[in-house]
């Protein structure tokens, strides 16, 4: 009779036991899907935050510079072709053959290239890597697509330690292409620059 009653605890020890220890795995499994939501809404956040403050940091630009935000005259045939976008969203890029990576802002879009600003300089002739960041609806989107420097201007470093430059599109991908055509129809409900 000992012996069974022995038996019956041991068992209930070893059931108990394992519910610990499958109530530990899941309370493990839950905190750390918590935390990598937690880390994405933060960071989505601060994509969002940023893109709500564009506005506002393009007009002090404005003010600092005491110029309109218009594309250099020497790009004027694609102008034409391509309607440009005011916009300013975040862009990460590389030259080509780079494994370095920077961040700058593009001021500018259409849908044959964009005009960007950031604080390293760039010549015309290199190619860059680079991935574009915008909000399209309630979602964040990125494009990445290859480019081309066409010129670049210094005007900027005097007053912000910042430059620009002018790039052409050289190869996108077929549904980074619809999400850029997706994007510039979006925009076109906006005023675009004069051609």
């Amino acid at each position: 009779m000992k012996a069974r009653a022995a038996e019956n605890c041991f068992t209930e020890i070893n059931y108990y036991q394992k519910a610990v220890t499958v109530a530990s795995f899941l309370v493990f499994s839950m905190t750390f899907f918590v935390i990598i939501l937690f880390f994405r809404l933060i960071s989505s956040l601060f994509v969002v935050l940023e893109y709500s403050f564009q506005s506002f940091k393009k007009l002090k630009f404005m003010e600092i510079t005491g110029e309109q935000s218009t594309p250099r005259p020497e790009t004027g045939r694609e102008r034409r072709k391509y309607p440009r976008f005011d916009v300013y969203w975040p862009i990460e890029y590389n030259h080509i053959g780079s494994r370095v990576s920077h961040n700058g802002r593009v001021t500018n879009l259409s849908e044959g290239g964009m005009l960007i600003q950031a604080p390293g300089q760039m010549k015309a002739g290199q190619q860059l890597k680079s991935k574009v960041s915008f909000i399209l609806g309630s979602r964040i989107n990125t494009i990445e697509l290859q480019a081309e420097v066409m010129w670049d201007d210094v005007h900027l470093s005097e007053v912000k330690g910042e430059y620009r430059c002018g790039a052409r599109f050289l190869d996108i991908s077929a549904n980074d292409k619809t999400k850029l055509d997706n994007l510039l129809m979006s925009l076109s409900q906006q005023s675009p620059y004069p051609s």
